[in-house]
C-alpha cells in the first residue's frame, strides 16, 4: 500500500509581547531576552510531504518539509553581556529572512515472527539569509536503531540513540559534542481482575554517558542530561475493573 500527502500553506504572526517589550533575564531559561519594538510581522511559506508504504512486513515512511521565510522572528545570541547579575549574554529578539529544510524517516521491518527491526531519524538545516549562517537553537541531526523481541505478554528491546554534533550554529551560540547512547528495556502484561494490566522498565543511558542536549535550557549553564536512570510504569485499565 501507498499513501502520499501533499501540504503547502502561507504562514503569518504577529509579533508577540514578549518580542515586543520584554527586558530582563527570564528565569526560565536562564538568559536576557531583550525585546525589539520595531519588529513587523512574520510571514512565510511552508511545503511538507508524506509518504507511507506498507509491504507485508516492511513499514516505510518518509517525510521532508521546506518552509522560507520573508521575516522570521527569533532569539539572537549577541555578544553582548548583560548588566544585570548571573545573566549572561544578551538575547535578542530579531527579524531576519531565514530558511527551513528537512525531513524525518522511519523504516520498521519485521526480521523473523517475533523479531522487528526499526530505524528512525530526522534533520533540520536552518539558514539566516541575512547573514549567510545557521538559526539558533537549530537541533542536529539523530537517529534510532532499535530491535525489538516479542512474545504473546513479553516484550524486550535494545536501543542504540546516536546524536550528532551540532556545529552549524548562530555567531556567539556554543557548540554541542554529539553522544551514542544505549538503553534497553522490557514488557509484562499481567491479566488481573478481567482486564491486563502492563508492567514496563527501563533503564535509559546504561552505559552513563556525559552528553547536552543542544536545544536544552540548561546547555547554557553547563548541566549534562541524566546519566544511568531507571523508569518503571505500571499501567491498569481500571474502567474495565469497574464495570
Amino acid at each position: 500500500m501507498h499513501l502520499l500527502k501533499v501540504n503547502a500553506g502561507r504562514s503569518f504572526r504577529l509579533p508577540g509581547a514578549n518580542e515586543l517589550a520584554s527586558n530582563g533575564v527570564h528565569h526560565g531559561t536562564f538568559r536576557h531576552e531583550q525585546e525589539d519594538a520595531s519588529l513587523s510581522s512574520e510571514h512565510g511559506w511552508q511545503l511538507d510531504a508524506s509518504y507511507e508504504l506498507t509491504y507485508k512486513g516492511l513499514h516505510l515512511t518518509l517525510s521532508p518539509f521546506g518552509s522560507w521565510y520573508d521575516n522570521y522572528i527569533y532569539l539572537q545570541p549577541t555578544g553582548e553581556w548583560s548588566v544585570l547579575p548571573h545573566a549572561g549574554q544578551v538575547y535578542r529578539y530579531t527579524g531576519a529572512r531565514a530558511v527551513f529544510l528537512g525531513g524525518e524517516t522511519s523504516v520498521s521491518i519485521d526480521l523473523l515472527r517475533s523479531l522487528n527491526y526499526r530505524f528512525s531519524g530526522e534533520y533540520v538545516y536552518t539558514c539566516n539569509r541575512d547573514e549567510h549562517t545557521a538559526l539558533s537553537f537549530s537541533p542536529p541531526a539523530s537517529m534510532r536503531n532499535v530491535v525489538t523481541w516479542h512474545q504473546k505478554r513479553y516484550e524486550f528491546y535494545v536501543e542504540y540513540q546516536s546524536i550528532a554534533s551540532q556545529n552549524r550554529i548562530a555567531r556567539n551560540e556554543d557548540r554541542t559534542p554529539g553522544a551514542n547512547l544505549l538503553h534497553l528495556g522490557g514488557s509484562l502484561r499481567l491479566p488481573i481482575a478481567g482486564t491486563e494490566a502492563e508492567l514496563s522498565l527501563s533503564a535509559r543511558n546504561i552505559l552513563n554517558t556525559k552528553y547536552y542536549n543542544h536545544l536544552s535550557f540548561y546547555r547554557k549553564v553547563e548541566i549534562p542530561e541524566p546519566g544511568r536512570n531507571f523508569q518503571l510504569f505500571i499501567k491498569v485499565p481500571f474502567k474495565r475493573i469497574l464495570k
